[in-house]
């Protein structure tokens, strides 16, 4: 990768008020600064071995490189590199949560689901979205048209983030409706009980799922440190608790510490890339990270 990869930041893009082109400025600017392309290409032309794995076809086994390594190995085409990705995005009202002036959680999560979508789909993978709160989930299957681009931007857009989350059993019930092997790309804060997120992880690799887990969290969530009389309201059940800032800081690091450890020991369990991103970062570093992955399955 080249270091002049343009790393925007949510200042840099907030102003930018269409998704649509703000999605496409990020991506622009990280495939401006990428010298070799980490994709394979699209045209029917062999392109490398992959290992042969019980249950696969024999069609395309090299029996010469078989002959010559004692291994089986299956010739790979440029256009068998496509897969199906999934992106699911946390529409609870905790990622409605800002701290700072640029961008909610939720803001910065739909602006990365618009360039992973933008770049994925330029590249041919057929791409589709998953919206889960609580009682409402959307579906689009994947598709690799410019006109599912539209309609996936579209659609975020025109999303806003709302009532109380139940991850674990959005995911569950998502997992259902997965019919091939492909890529799962999950984006959330996560604020769901560890136990019923687990499930529905595990649903997920049931299905052969590859699995990238990208939390979603705001500067204040990554480093709470207050003082004084401080008032915190409950964004998805609007509860209220006053408490000095000392005693805030304490219980609500010790929580989300716990809470991390869990969280990722589980994804840790079931061979899934996790990976925290806070809002003031950089988008390039989620892209990047999935970008590898893709790589890494082919």
């Amino acid at each position: 990768m080249s270091r002049n990869i343009t790393f925007l930041k949510p200042e840099h893009v907030a102003p930018i008020l269409g998704l649509n082109l703000r999605a496409r400025t990020i991506v622009e600017g990280i495939i401006a600064g990428i010298h070799k392309s980490p994709y394979h290409g699209f045209s029917a032309q062999f392109l490398e071995y992959k290992h042969y794995y019980p249950g696969e076809s024999t069609r395309y086994i090299d029996w010469r490189k078989y002959a010559k390594i004692n291994k089986l190995m299956v010739k790979q085409f440029e256009d068998e590199s496509n897969l199906f990705a999934w992106i699911l995005l946390d529409k609870s009202a905790s990622m409605n949560f800002n701290s700072q002036s640029y961008m909610s959680k939720y803001e910065y999560a739909k602006t990365l689901a618009a360039s992973l979508s933008w770049i994925l789909i330029r590249q041919r993978d057929p791409v589709g979205l998953f919206l889960f709160d609580k009682k409402e989930n959307l579906i689009i299957p994947p598709k690799s048209t410019n006109v599912q681009l539209k309609t996936i931007l579209i659609t975020l857009e025109k999303s806003f983030a709302s009532l109380e989350t139940n991850c674990g059993e959005s995911i569950s019930q998502f997992s259902k409706n997965i019919k091939k092997r492909g890529l799962c790309i999950i984006i959330s804060d996560f604020f769901d009980d560890v136990e019923s997120i687990s499930k529905g992880l595990r649903f997920l690799k049931y299905k052969k799922q590859d699995i990238i887990a990208i939390r979603i969290l705001d500067p204040l969530e990554n480093d709470f440190n207050k003082s004084g009389i401080i008032s915190l309201k409950d964004m998805e059940i609007s509860k209220k608790v006053v408490l000095d800032g000392i005693t805030a800081t304490e219980y609500f690091n010790k929580g989300i510490k716990e809470h991390s450890k869990k969280l990722k020991d589980s994804c840790n369990l079931f061979g899934i890339d996790f990976y925290d991103i806070v809002t003031d970062e950089s988008f390039a570093k989620a892209i990047l990270k999935v970008l590898k992955k893709r790589r890494r399955m082919f």
